[in-house]
């Protein structure tokens, strides 16, 4: 997953949902408050190295922090991504349609 370093808390909190694991079995795997796993999906806090790596090996992902500056296909890749994420099963089939059809058909309109 790719994630601008002021989303982490985000990323967490999409990944965790994604995966149907609760804030309290997340926080025991991880061996931190359920409150303290709060303020780090709410952006409050930022995890310690030690907390992260522990987030990433529940989680399964990799998550790299840069502060390089994206192009602008990663800048909308990131924002598509977020949408698809928090839309509904049968939004995110529909749009990705929608998505395919329009670059399919983007010659005719140029």
């Amino acid at each position: 997953m790719r994630v601008n370093s002021m989303n982490i808390g985000e990323a967490i909190r999409i990944s965790r949902t994604m995966r149907n694991i609760s804030r309290t079995d997340m926080s025991e795997m991880i061996g931190i408050s359920v409150s303290h796993l709060e303020k780090i999906e709410s952006g409050a806090r930022r995890p310690g190295i030690d907390t992260y790596w522990k987030i990433l090996e529940v989680l399964k992902v990799d998550m790299v922090i840069r502060n390089e500056v994206e192009t602008v296909q990663e800048q909308c890749a990131m924002e598509v991504q977020g949408i698809l994420l928090s839309s509904t099963e049968t939004q995110a089939l529909f749009l990705t349609k929608l998505l395919e059809f329009m670059i399919q058909n983007m010659e005719m309109v140029t």
